[in-house]
């Protein structure tokens, strides 16, 4: 196993010295990088987004099976089995973009440690940088910065270097937080009413809420002693996640809300009142 992570530091290492030879600038090498490793992703990330939307459309159905299948058990798991297999809902394709992407990101992390003790001088530190590279031999020099950031360097260092330096850590931490607030603010926009949801969904909804409030900030707090290299690579990412959420949303549609659990309330003639067709669609059109 540690084989295996090494080897993906050397890839990562290798890959920046790539980019490094098409634009000699250890910052844009990152940012390439990191468009590089998102772009490879995108259809897992695309399949994650539908099966979790589709997890999302067959609550009601599952519950329901849930409910009527109690008492038999393998009943219950079959039923359930075959209608995530017909919605598209695989477990495996909400969990895939993530199980990929921690092992790059911890590989990067120590990558990234590693370029700080090289450029600091650290005896004893084996490169994973290729050897005679134009951006190993940039690194061994110390020139590790980029917009005023030292991106080996952590962000605790740099925001801790004095006023002016630290402005460049401040804005980078600052620009993280809010992309990633961003990014989960347009996710859930448009699902926000209350309207029709059971008691349980509200629960839920409100839960998911302060999770999107609280997770930006948290990571914003862990990344004191990250390397400025690896907020550079969170906040491209960040980014890029964004703009692929308005692709996503303009191939599939923005994510509906919640189907109300409960049926709609009676017409004059004691059968269920279904929505204006007119007032449907300007609903839809609204939410997009």
């Amino acid at each position: 196993m540690s084989a295996l992570f090494n080897g993906l530091q050397e890839f990562l290492g290798t890959s920046l010295a790539f980019f490094y030879d098409l634009i000699p600038s250890f910052g844009l090498a990152i940012i390439m990088l990191t468009l590089a490793i998102n772009l490879v992703l995108f259809p897992l990330t695309l399949k994650q987004t539908r099966s979790t939307r589709a997890f999302q459309t067959i609550q009601p159905e599952i519950k329901r099976i849930q409910k009527e299948f109690k008492e038999e058990p393998e009943t219950m798991q079959r039923e359930l089995m075959r209608v995530q297999r017909e919605a598209g809902a695989t477990p495996g394709g909400c969990l895939l973009p993530l199980i990929v992407q921690m092992p790059i990101w911890f590989a990067l992390f120590r990558l990234l440690q590693n370029v700080a003790n090289i450029a600091n001088g650290v005896e004893g530190v084996v490169p994973k940088i290729p050897a005679e590279s134009a951006l190993l031999a940039t690194i061994e020099a110390g020139n590790t910065h980029f917009l005023g950031l030292a991106l080996g360097n952590t962000m605790s260092q740099g925001v801790l270097s004095g006023f002016v330096s630290s402005l460049p850590y401040v804005f980078m931490m600052v620009l993280m937080v809010a992309s990633q607030y961003f990014q989960q603010w347009h996710a859930q926009r448009g699902q926000g009413g209350k309207a029709g949801l059971t008691q349980q969904q509200q629960k839920q909804q409100q839960t998911q809420q302060a999770i999107t409030r609280i997770m930006p900030l948290f990571i914003g707090f862990i990344s004191w002693n990250f390397p400025a290299g690896l907020v550079l690579y969170w906040s491209t990412s960040n980014l890029f996640r964004l703009g692929q959420q308005f692709v996503i949303f303009a191939i599939d549609g923005r994510p509906q809300a919640p189907a109300s659990e409960e049926p709609p309330p009676p017409s004059d003639n004691g059968q269920p009142k279904k929505p204006h067709p007119v007032s449907e669609k300007k609903r839809r059109r609204r939410r997009k």
